[in-house]
């Protein structure tokens, strides 16, 4: 049955004005010409639908049968069509769902945070942890927007888009306190215990890769899950933590910490975006990829 969605949506109107006047006015459109749609549904109907009485038009058990049907199906419509209205951060309200490491938590959330607050004052980031794995399947359905992922070290399935945030160098953090030079060499690096963050659930790393490259290992005296602990740990051991130079430069200003520079040839960090392609064109997902790429300073 050939029917327009304006046709069904003068039935809903109808029922709740029980005025065909009325109903015309709410929808725009001329008493006639609502006179005329009414016509042709009765004929494709093959029922009467609305029948004047003292109080109003009233809905023939037909329309009360159809009518949740149809309301339920025309806000599903509305809410579709709602969704590819374009995105306006100044005005609509939204949460973002990323699937996100420690490094993105820490560096990046405080500068959105910050952004959001003029640009965007309805929108709303909430950070997923969860396995790389997993975070990859909630992209594919679509229950994430945005993941963040370590360049090299995860394997990126087909029908995704990989946008590269940033690159990073390692140093290490010790505390102030320490005797450790500002510069240490191979040797002192393997001689030193570590605390350790890792980069990604697996455990995989780039720094223990390389070493196992040289056939050589470093001492972890401790595992955390945060910069933020594996700060505060470090400021108060003889132990060096070896991050990221933009966490680093965070950290030196929280904590009495001092950064010193790692041998030569330790792996660059790469941090990349990942979309999946049934969501990646979506106006509001774009918005939130420009907005994690603005946000990372220069290292001067």
């Amino acid at each position: 049955m050939d029917i327009d969605i304006n046709q069904l949506r003068l039935l809903v109107v109808l029922e709740k004005e029980r005025h065909l006047s009325k109903a015309a006015q709410k929808m725009f459109m001329s008493q006639s010409a609502a006179s005329h749609v009414l016509a042709k549904l009765r004929s494709r109907f093959d029922d009467p639908l609305f029948i004047k009485t003292k109080t109003g038009m009233e809905p023939t058990p037909l329309v009360k049968q159809l009518l949740p049907g149809i309301q339920q199906g025309l806000t599903s419509i509305d809410m579709a069509l709602e969704r590819m209205k374009p995105f306006n951060p100044r005005l609509d309200a939204k949460t973002f769902y990323v699937g996100a490491i420690d490094y993105f938590e820490f560096y990046a959330l405080p500068r959105l945070g910050r952004a959001f607050e003029k640009s965007a004052p309805n929108v709303r980031i909430a950070i997923e942890i969860l396995f790389e794995n997993m975070q990859f399947d909630h992209l594919e359905q679509g229950h994430i927007d945005l993941m963040l992922g370590v360049d090299n070290l995860q394997t990126i399935p087909r029908y995704y888009h990989r946008y590269h945030w940033l690159t990073d160098s390692y140093v290490g953090i010790v505390a102030k306190s320490t005797d450790l030079p500002s510069k240490i060499d191979f040797k002192t690096f393997l001689a030193t215990p570590q605390i350790h963050l890792p980069l990604i659930n697996s455990g995989a790393d780039l720094i223990d890769r390389w070493l196992y490259e040289q056939h050589q290992a470093r001492q972890i005296a401790m595992i955390v899950q945060s910069f933020a602990v594996g700060g505060l740990v470090t400021a108060r051991t003889s132990n060096l933590m070896c991050v990221p130079l933009r966490i680093a430069r965070e950290l030196v200003q929280m904590l009495p910490l001092k950064i010193v520079e790692l041998p030569p040839d330790t792996p660059l960090l790469s941090l990349s975006m990942f979309t999946h392609q049934l969501y990646d064109s979506q106006e509001s997902v774009q918005w939130l990829i420009q907005q994690v790429q603005q946000c990372v300073e220069t290292i001067e």
